[in-house]
């Protein structure tokens, strides 16, 4: 065998050497049936099933979106006293409903009058000095000097003569030529307001002195002068502008869903800020016929006797409107009723301390009750207080049994789970109706469920008012830090305003909401 045939043979055994390798190898790879295989694909071939999880997030969000109809909880009557649950019957009512809007003092346009002259002249003196201030009907508020006022008492001073001069035994038409004259050169003295006693004074003097004297036609309140001492002016041209105030005019914005409850003749109830203690009337005089696009508005004028002048224009005022919503309807108090924003939900109490989540369509509330539209009956008793404490645990737990002590939960058969605790929150405010623009003492009150005072907690009150934009006012808010002073947490705060106040009190410890209560203060 050669060299070169024995290299060719080694070539070719590890070529073949090689490709064996190569074949057994992928086969190892690729056998299904190779523990070494299965060792290797456990981890990428072999998924747990994720349709159980998926299930269990669906049913916990389905849960915690389920509705409370048709939920109950069962009650014995010492937790019922520990939450202080109070029942009424649903019944038939008369609805009222006041509604408050803020509203601006104006001028009465019909009690507006200017005063001018009825010749041309200079104004020799004036007797009204500046705006704002009073004059009666009949008042002297000026004296003009004219030179046609003059000539015409010549005029009249030489007519009389004439006719004295005449007599009687001059002929009939000469005598009647002249007492003609007499009367119309008297007549027009007269138009120009000479009194009777500047005409008596020209009848007898030889040089009178003519002033002619503007009288005010009205009485009020000068609330524009165009004229000075010294000045001349024309016939007709307005010297003041008189306002009288003795009843004015109140305006205020209605939101476009109230207007169906204002009408004219509709009785008002006006405060202010800077009439403490004080309330006025008036009536709806005008309501207008067009709705304002930017603040979906419509304006409602009230007319208001103001013979003190307590009410000056410009001013803001408070002001509420009593409307009947309804007469023998069937309503509930508004205490009764939960609103979550999407449902309102009421707790119907059935026998046996039993007391059964129900959903309710109601109308707009009064005062102090809701309509009821459906999901109620007549005769039915409702949970009036204590209710947001059964709802609150409902949501968290689905019942009350950790709560109160063996409270049974009746909800397709099925115990819950035990409650976390709960916090009863209580406010009021010192005085009770405070002032605008004053201070008010705020005490509020935290109970754990067994009843004892939770003592370490930070208390935030927050009083908020909305904003109006039809009267230029944005959202104003107040807040204060309630500390604990041996009974319950006290602070105070300066109510910015007169109004009806939104109240927000959280209670909070190291950085962990405890709860939240919502109430009304209204400041005077």
């Amino acid at each position: 065998m050669t060299q070169h045939e024995k290299k060719f043979l080694v070539t070719g055994l590890t070529l073949g050497l090689v490709l064996a390798f190569g074949a057994y190898a992928a086969m190892r790879l690729w056998h299904p049936d190779s523990s070494a295989a299965k060792s290797q694909e456990a981890p990428i071939l072999k998924y747990e099933p994720a349709s159980e999880p998926a299930a269990s997030q669906r049913a916990e969000q389905e849960q915690v979106q389920a509705e409370v109809s048709g939920s109950s909880i069962q009650l014995n009557q010492k937790e019922q006293a520990n939450i202080g649950v109070e029942t009424v019957e649903v019944r038939r009512h008369g609805l009222e409903r006041a509604l408050m809007a803020v509203a601006k003092v104006d001028e009465p346009e019909t009690q507006l009058a200017s005063i001018s002259t009825r010749i041309g002249g200079r104004i020799d003196k004036l007797y009204l000095d500046f705006t704002g201030q009073q004059v009666r009907r009949g008042q002297t508020i000026a004296s003009l000097y004219s030179p046609e006022v003059f000539s015409a008492a010549e005029e009249y001073r030489l007519s009389l003569e004439n006719q004295k001069r005449l007599g009687t035994a001059a002929e009939p038409l000469a005598v009647s030529g002249a007492e003609d004259l007499v009367t119309a050169s008297r007549r027009r003295l007269e138009l120009w307001g000479l009194t009777k006693e500047q005409l008596d004074e020209i009848a007898s003097s030889s040089k009178p002195q003519i002033e002619l004297p503007i009288y005010s036609t009205v009485s009020g309140i000068v609330t524009e002068r165009r004229v000075t001492q010294g000045q001349y002016v024309n016939a007709g041209e307005v010297l003041f502008t008189v306002t009288d105030l003795s009843t004015i005019w109140v305006k205020a914005d209605v939101y476009q869903p109230d207007l169906p409850f204002v009408h004219t003749g509709q009785s008002v109830e006006i405060t202010s800020d800077s009439l403490p203690g004080t309330t006025l009337h008036g009536r709806v005089s005008f309501l207008d016929t067009s709705i304002n696009p930017q603040t979906h508005t419509g304006s409602a004028r009230i007319q208001v006797p103001n013979p003190s002048m307590r009410l000056r224009p410009g001013m803001f005022v408070q002001v509420k409107f009593a409307a009947p919503a309804g007469r023998d309807v069937l309503a509930i108090p508004r205490s009764a009723v939960l609103d979550t924003g999407m449902r309102k939900i009421v707790y119907v109490a059935k026998s046996d301390g039993e007391f059964e989540g129900r959903q309710v369509q109601l109308g707009t509330p009064g005062n102090d009750y809701y309509p009821v539209l459906s999901g109620l009956k007549e005769g039915e008793r409702i949970v009036s207080q204590g209710n947001f404490l059964i709802d609150s645990q409902t949501r968290i737990t689905g019942g009350m049994t950790g709560l109160f002590g063996g409270s049974k939960e009746f909800d397709h058969g099925q115990a819950q789970t035990p409650a976390v605790s709960q916090i009863k929150i209580t406010f009021r405010s010192d005085p009770e109706t405070p002032r605008g623009n004053s201070d008010a003492t705020l005490h509020v009150a935290l109970l754990d469920p067994s009843g004892k005072a939770v003592t370490d907690a930070h208390i935030k009150v927050t009083l908020i008012m909305p904003a109006m934009p039809a009267m230029d006012m944005g959202e104003m808010r107040a807040a204060s830090d309630l500390t604990w002073k041996g009974s319950d947490y006290v602070g105070t705060i300066k109510v910015p305003t007169a109004g009806s106040w939104n109240v927000e009190v959280n209670a909070s410890r190291n950085g962990q909401l405890l709860g939240s209560y919502h109430a009304r203060l209204n400041a005077q």
